[in-house]
């Protein structure tokens, strides 16, 4: 009964161990450089060849309810900055719906910081699905970059 136990603790213990390597290589960043377009999903990272030294992980868009008509849909967005030992999670960049293009989209632009430097997050698309109460956001297209006062 004994042996049987320890076998039972050992495959216990590989299989733990299978997993974590399993998770490490999904939390791999993927690199980009800055304004390099390319597609997020929640949960993504990336590291950025122009700042080796931080890290953007894409935490994920809030769905916007549909409560007044009046009111322009919006994607608000979260995500985190992690340099050196600072980090910075934001919860409140918000990308309004193009009300000026014909047909349903959404594009612009967030600002955030960390450690005394600006960027600037271009969402050039953001992909949704729309129902008769909200819109539900999936991933995005973007850019990320420094701060430019031109893009205000």
């Amino acid at each position: 009964m004994k042996k049987i136990s320890y076998i039972i603790l050992l495959l216990v213990i590989i299989g733990c161990s299978k997993n974590d390597d399993a998770n490490e290589e999904n939390s791999t960043c993927l690199q980009k450089d800055f304004l390099e377009t390319f597609v997020v999903e929640p949960n993504d990272c990336f590291i950025f060849n122009d700042n080796p030294d931080m890290t953007f992980t894409f935490l994920g868009f809030e769905s916007y309810t549909k409560t007044h008509p009046n009111n322009v849909p919006h994607a608000r967005i979260s995500a985190r900055l992690e340099e050196e030992n600072f980090t910075w999670e934001f919860y409140t960049g918000m990308v309004y719906e193009d009300h000026e293009l014909e047909g349903t989209s959404f594009s612009g632009r967030v600002h955030t910081g960390i450690n005394n430097v600006d960027y600037t997050i271009f969402f050039d698309n953001i992909e949704f699905t729309e129902t008769e109460t909200e819109f539900i956001f999936h991933r995005a297209t973007i850019r990320f970059g420094y701060y430019d006062s031109e893009f205000d």
